[in-house]
């Protein structure tokens, strides 16, 4: 039988799993028991059971995620894909026929108020580059 990677869980469920698993430790399981019908490791259980000692239910639940807020969301990246992809750069004012990734950075500025690096505009573009190549081609 092949383990489940509890990392792989969403953080909301992964605090169900902890609050529930001690919730059933203090009712009288065995915190084994409980190790092993979740697929954690006991030191696991054990640590949840010494953080709900110290701070209580609060103490199980789901952190923040520390670092720096996303500026442009997937689905802005979704939104911007099918403007550029159904028009010509020349639609919007740009001065050649095929988008180039400054002229990406620059659009993305004006259409969306949002400064993203050339690094992240080489990496979300590839996908549309490669498709405009091809169709450029094509025709």
């Amino acid at each position: 039988m092949k383990k489940q990677d509890a990392r792989k869980l969403d953080h909301k469920t992964r605090e169900a799993i902890r609050i529930r698993a001690v919730q059933q430790i203090e009712s009288g399981e065995s915190p084994e028991v409980i190790a092993r019908a979740l697929g954690y490791h006991r030191s696991a259980i054990y640590q949840w059971i010494a953080k709900y000692r110290k701070g209580g239910l609060d103490a199980l639940k789901t952190k923040p995620i520390p670092g720096r807020p996303v500026k442009f969301q997937t689905k802005d990246f979704d939104e911007l894909f099918w403007k550029i992809a159904d028009k010509n750069p020349m639609d919007y004012g740009f001065p050649f026929a095929l988008w180039t990734r400054e002229m990406i950075r620059e659009f993305i500025k004006k259409e969306f108020g949002v400064s993203i690096s050339n690094a992240k505009a080489n990496h979300k573009s590839c996908q549309f580059f490669r498709e405009q190549n091809t169709q450029y081609i094509l025709a």
